[in-house]
């Protein structure tokens, strides 16, 4: 006996994305909108540092641009498709959620992530470390460090916590250590307040997607940090020094000084020694602060 499998399509469904548009515009982006501007704080920004971020990715990223189907249909316009990507980013709720107000697709909204972070993590990736120097206990370093645990390498940008710290001095610095770390703690958390979906399970199970979620949470969360702050100091004028990347060198194919420096930066890095002095350096230096407390 044959058995006939009938062959199941994919269901089709008449969004009207210019309906969408219009709606969502007319809800925050004319001079009467529906929703006043504190309101607007759903996007968890300025108005105007939105903006920019449409305008950027539209102007950079195809993927944000308004086109035209096969059939001659007018598709999503780059304010519906950044929306919606805000708002998942914001909520950490499903792309199906957005379907219904902004009139677009579970799989067309799975894509805006990994492209605002192709854009914008770039130009952070095209900047340069600020220079350090400092002196601790008679030794110079030039490289700032990072607090981390056990697991990372033993590298001279790190300094690691002490498993079983013996000894006063030992037992001061892992205290103080320990403290600084929770501040940081509390930093990520004030991240996840902003931005839902790294606060709840990970909803998806590829790495780089969920690499593009957290970039994209932490590049928006320093431009808002950025924005905000430069509103509440514009008042007095303060002048900050910013790089000058209007005259860029042309890139060479050969051997040049910056890749020699790069190269040597990276050798650098992963000095174990400079590691080890490090951390015994802001041991004694812990002490000799806060040692006779």
């Amino acid at each position: 006996m044959a058995i006939i499998l009938s062959e199941q399509r994919r269901a089709f469904i008449r969004r009207n994305p210019l309906e969408g548009h219009i709606r969502l515009f007319n809800d925050y982006f004319v001079d009467a909108s529906v929703y006043p501007p504190n309101i607007f704080r759903r996007f968890r920004m300025n108005h105007d540092l939105f903006l920019r971020i449409l305008n950027n990715v539209e102007n950079h990223e195809p993927y944000f641009v308004q086109r035209r189907n096969v059939a001659g249909t007018l598709g999503l316009s780059s304010l519906q498709k950044v929306t919606a990507t805000m708002r998942i980013l914001a909520y950490g709720v499903g792309a199906d959620l957005m379907d219904e107000y902004v009139c677009w697709g579970a799989l067309t909204a799975c894509t805006g992530n990994g492209r605002i972070v192709r854009l914008h993590g770039e130009n952070l990736l095209k900047g340069h470390a600020p220079k350090v120097n400092y002196s601790i206990n008679g030794h110079n370093y030039t490289m700032g460090y990072y607090l981390a645990d056990g697991i990372y390498h033993s590298w001279s940008t790190f300094v690691k916590i002490i498993p079983t710290p013996r000894g006063r001095k030992r037992q001061l610095f892992a205290s103080a250590q320990e403290s600084t770390r929770k501040d940081v703690k509390r930093a990520f958390e004030i991240l996840q307040a902003r931005f839902a979906i790294i606060r709840g399970p990970a909803r998806y199970f590829c790495q780089s997607v969920l690499k593009d979620i957290m970039m994209v949470c932490i590049i928006l969360h320093n431009m808002i940090i950025k924005d905000e702050r430069d509103s509440y100091l514009r008042a007095h004028d303060y002048d900050y020094d910013q790089e000058d990347d209007t005259n860029l060198e042309p890139i060479s194919r050969y051997p040049t000084s910056q890749f020699v420096d790069f190269l040597q930066c990276h050798h650098d890095i992963r000095n174990e020694e400079t590691h080890s002095q490090l951390q015994f350096d802001l041991i004694e230096h812990q002490w000799m602060l806060r040692g006779e407390e």
